[in-house]
């Protein structure tokens, strides 16, 4: 199953493993939701739940999850398909302009409003989200507005 997985810059998981492209990684122990597995998403967007872009420099890495793989979604928080697998294959690093089109592209505004409350815009980019989604301007000013910024990174 294809999906993404954010790591910060270099290829490295928030606990410290570095990954290699093109490298299948093979689960020890039991594959269990949050606890073991190596965990991914269907959306790029959604990827940004487990890195913060305000303080890292990430990548978001395209990558193939197979053999056991259990599905997790968190309606609370209204995040779906996300994943954990017993292996796992990174294939790719999509480049921002990519991950930007695949959501904006998307036509779904809350996939668009995802993105802008957690990943630092262009001024470029923020103009383009006003043109196609002008209902998502409290998402743009409360979350892209330099205060709420310089307070998330403390």
């Amino acid at each position: 199953m294809e999906g993404y997985k954010a790591l910060l810059k270099g290829l490295y998981n928030r606990y410290g493993f570095q990954y290699e492209l093109n490298k299948k990684y093979e689960l020890n122990g039991e594959l269990k939701w949050n606890k073991n597995g190596f965990h991914f998403c269907k959306r790029p967007e959604d990827t940004l739940r487990y890195v913060d872009p305000y303080k890292d420099e990430i990548e978001i890495a395209k990558v193939i999850g197979s053999k056991e793989i259990v599905l997790y979604e968190d309606d609370y928080y209204g995040y779906y398909d996300m994943y954990a697998s017993s292996e796992i294959e990174l294939i790719g690093i999509l480049k921002r302009e990519e991950f930007f089109s695949n959501v904006i592209n998307s036509r779904v505004p809350d996939r668009v409003s995802r993105m802008v409350s957690l990943m630092p815009l262009t001024d470029d980019e923020i103009e383009i989200v006003r043109t196609f989604y002008p209902n998502l301007e409290f998402y743009i000013n409360y979350y892209q507005n330099k205060e709420y910024i310089l307070k998330k990174r403390v």
